[in-house]
């Protein structure tokens, strides 16, 4: 996988946060995207759009004639919503990052109280990238990315402990 490991330390960023420089959403290898906060604060800035159902639209026209929807045309609305994730060493989140715009927050720290954390990715090739891209539709990605959020939403993922990566660490030496 791509793994890399992110310090900030120094000045915060919450102006490129308000102006909207910082909001981002990822290449492709992040369609699955693991972050581990090691040490220091930061926040996750997610917008995550929320669909809603709607009831039968019931309105009355200028003769007060009462006017409904026929059944079935009901649209469901979208609803964006900006969610903000506290991130303190230990905590975890596994994303698809290129689905979504998000923005990390720092604050003002400095060597002692720096930002650490480790981003482990998929690893693709800049050839692999540029194919993928090439061959990719919008219904293929559309049914890709369906298929993710769909066994992401339904999956039973548990983090190991340390004890038992370490024992594994063991086991490859």
């Amino acid at each position: 996988g791509d793994l890399s490991i992110q310090i900030h330390y120094g000045q915060g960023n919450e102006q490129k946060l308000t102006s909207g420089v910082a909001w981002h959403t990822d290449a492709e290898n992040s369609l699955l995207h693991l972050a581990v906060t090691l040490r220091g604060s930061r926040v996750l800035h997610s917008r995550r759009t929320r669909r809603t159902a709607t009831a039968t639209t019931t309105m009355r026209d200028a003769n007060s004639t009462l006017l409904r929807r026929p059944k079935g045309q009901d649209q469901p609305t979208t609803k964006e919503e900006e969610v903000l994730e506290r991130q303190e060493p230990g905590d975890v989140y596994l994303s698809s990052s290129t689905l979504m715009r998000h923005a990390p927050r720092f604050f003002d720290t400095d060597y002692s109280t720096r930002v650490i954390a480790i981003h482990a990715r998929i690893l693709y090739t800049s050839a692999e990238v540029d194919r993928f891209r090439r061959m990719r539709t919008r219904d293929s990605w559309s049914k890709l990315t369906n298929v993710l959020a769909s066994t992401l939403a339904v999956a039973d993922l548990q983090m190991p402990s340390v004890a038992q990566v370490e024992s594994q660490l063991v086991l490859l030496s």
